[in-house]
């Protein structure tokens, strides 16, 4: 396997999926870290009965989903000395307890500025364990000569 470069990147690369199992012990440590205390991720009981989104449970933040896009893209450039430049994100369903949450990307652009800003977009998700998209976005990567 060569070194991940700016040279050594191409595009429709995909980078290695990072999967994470939702529970609602991690949804509360989650609302605990952002102090997010919404009953919609919180309160189990009271989310069976206000049925948000039409669901009997709590669902995880989007903010979280978010952080696992992330890591996706850390894990794959971080190693090599890339650092992330930029992410946006749009959240299509919710995450739920019990969801096996899946998240990666495709190179799809490469920009030359200038050496040591050279950079790599790529289009970025996370699926659950049906498949399902459950965000999808862009991140933009700098990547070492």
């Amino acid at each position: 396997m060569s070194t991940l470069t700016f040279k050594t990147v191409n595009l429709g690369d995909e980078i290695p999926t990072v999967t994470r199992h939702v529970d609602q012990e991690m949804i509360w440590r989650n609302a605990a870290g952002s102090l997010d205390y919404n009953p919609v991720h919180t309160h189990p009981e009271w989310c069976q009965t206000a049925k948000v989104f039409g669901l009997e449970s709590t669902v995880a933040h989007g903010m979280m989903t978010m952080a696992f896009m992330a890591t996706a893209l850390t894990d794959w450039a971080y190693s090599a000395g890339g650092t992330l430049k930029k992410m946006e994100t749009k959240f299509i369903k919710p995450v739920v307890p019990g969801d096996v949450i899946a998240t990666g990307g495709t190179v799809t652009e490469k920009h030359v500025i200038a050496p040591g800003k050279n950079y790599v977009v790529l289009d970025i998700w996370a699926e659950n364990q049906d498949g399902a998209k459950v965000a999808a976005g862009e991140g933009e990567v700098n990547l070492p000569d």
